[in-house]
């Protein structure tokens, strides 16, 4: 699937006029000649101008020419994904475009910037009476008496041209509607996909200079320091595997992957209630795709195991009122707690983005969970590949996706069967189901597994003493987790195997 590319605006076409007034102007040379005609947003066709302010403009490019090292500041504000323009659309008027680009490729070659200076750059480059003339240049100049203003010009630039972008978006939305050949779903997808990416794009960075990017690492060095040891990502209530990845990172990729009945959804669950429900510092909004087990089965799931009653017990009516007590307490907290369950069955990847994006718009998730991986499809137009392709741009889209929104993704995964024929049992990253792609996306990778002792079992018992080896951790230490999983209430506690009575209530590691 093609990324989306909104089409170029009207002021970057030679027919823009060297006022800048919106419609035709005389023709120019350019190499940015649109090949077809672009459909325009309805609000223009009734007469008016695209959002823009000619006089900021000038005042902003008269504030560069006086200070041409300012030029900097505008290569990191003007973003720009064009190679060629360079952050030069971000004015209205094609002749401002000729004379900021003129003095971006300047500041490359380290050259002095200022009236002469790129007086002679346009004129060399045949581009200065397109920019307006000699005395239009020197008008930009007497239009600031000081640039001491230069950011507040900057910033109404840039809102003028995310206005214009909004509209180019738009337009290309009721455009490609109309005339598109593409599955609806696909469609659908990349202009949410445009949208959010304009959304972002209000906060975007720029460029950033290594000086700067040194300060906020070392910044961030500092706090580490001074939180002692205390974890930079959401904790997930077993201290160890906290110790080994300092807790889940936003746009991180975690995968738990485990042979069928060994727990990974349990495990998953019983990390979102800690960061919904028990999270010393703040518990945060999750979200959760549960693509095998409706909304109401989770629930009762995660009812049962923060109560820690036995769902046998409960099915059979054998509970005592302490017990009701416990149900009543846990069912409370999970009300009160800010999760939110998606049990859409067989979702695309884009049908996961577009439901992601929203619950992050919405309610600002901060952690999502994927139950599982090999119940999702991919996107239409994946239909004709092969399942190992197919997982690839599903497990792709993840990780984008992680960045995306700034928020670490859970997502649970199948062993396949290879782990059970081989002696020792123990799980390795070859073993990830259908494709290699998900060991390569992933930040970290977690194969749950049983312990030697008791792997050989036909009937699993109640309690099994299990390991999450992290097998892959992008920025952190491999280690093994020792865990043990109580199947009937579906709760995993750090360490190995303790008496039932000393597991109850507690979430803290054993020695």
């Amino acid at each position: 699937m093609q990324p989306f590319q909104p089409r170029l605006s009207p002021t970057a076409t030679p027919d823009s006029g060297a006022s800048g007034a919106a419609g035709p102007g005389r023709a120019r040379k350019s190499a940015r000649r649109p090949t077809a005609k672009v459909s325009v947003f309805p609000g223009a066709d009734a007469g008016r101008a695209l959002p823009h302010n000619e006089e900021v403009e000038r005042c902003l490019l008269g504030s560069l020419l006086l200070n041409g090292v300012a030029v900097n500041e505008c290569i990191e504000k003007f973003a720009s994904k064009d190679a060629e323009l360079r952050g030069a659309e971000f004015f209205y008027k094609y002749g401002h475009q000729l004379v900021y680009r003129a003095m971006v490729d300047m500041a490359d070659k380290r050259e002095p910037i200022d009236l002469v200076t790129v007086t002679q750059k346009l004129g060399e480059r045949k581009q200065l009476e397109e920019a307006g003339g000699p005395d239009y240049i020197t008008g930009l100049v007497n239009a600031v008496p000081t640039a001491a203003n230069l950011e507040y010009f900057l910033n109404i630039v840039r809102q003028k041209y995310l206005l214009r972008r909004l509209i180019e978006v738009g337009t290309q939305i009721v455009t490609e509607s109309y005339e598109t050949t593409e599955e609806p779903e696909d469609l659908l997808d990349r202009f949410e996909g445009a949208v959010f990416d304009l959304a972002q794009e209000k906060h975007a960075k720029g460029l950033q200079s290594s000086q700067q990017v040194v300060k906020d690492a070392f910044q961030e060095i500092e706090d580490m320091i001074k939180r002692k040891g205390a974890l930079t990502g959401l904790a997930t209530g077993f201290p160890k595997l906290d110790r080994c990845t300092n807790g889940l990172k936003g746009g991180n990729v975690i995968v738990i992957a485990a042979r069928p009945s060994m727990g990974k959804t349990s495990l998953a669950m019983n990390i979102v209630e800690h960061v919904a429900i028990h999270n010393p510092e703040k518990t945060v909004p999750v979200g959760v795709f549960s693509l095998e087990m409706s909304a109401v089965q989770l629930i009762m799931r995660m009812i049962c195991s923060l109560a820690e009653v036995s769902t046998t017990k409960i099915q059979g009516g054998l509970i005592g009122e302490a017990e009701q007590r416990r149900l009543f307490d846990a069912a409370d907290k999970i009300n009160s707690a800010k999760i939110w369950i998606d049990d859409t069955g067989g979702l695309t990847i884009m049908d996961l983005r577009a439901r992601a994006r929203r619950m992050k718009a919405n309610h600002q998730v901060g952690l999502l969970v994927v139950d599982y991986l090999q119940m999702m499809r991919g996107s239409a137009s994946r239909k004709n590949d092969n399942r190992q392709q197919e997982i690839a741009d599903i497990s792709g889209g993840l990780k984008a996706l992680a960045k995306e929104l700034n928020v670490p993704i859970i997502v649970l995964s199948q062993l396949n069967r290879e782990v059970e024929k081989r002696e020792g049992g123990r799980p390795r990253l070859s073993d990830l189901r259908e494709s290699g792609s998900i060991e390569q996306d992933a930040d970290v990778v977690g194969l749950l597994a049983r312990t030697k002792d008791d792997k050989d079992d036909e009937v699993l018992p109640p309690v099994l003493d299990v390991v999450l080896y992290i097998a892959k951790n992008r920025n952190g230490p491999q280690d093994s987790v020792e865990l043990t999983f109580k199947r009937d209430i579906t709760r995993f506690f750090p360490g190995a195997t303790v008496d039932a009575s000393d597991m109850q209530g507690t979430r803290e590691e054993t020695a």
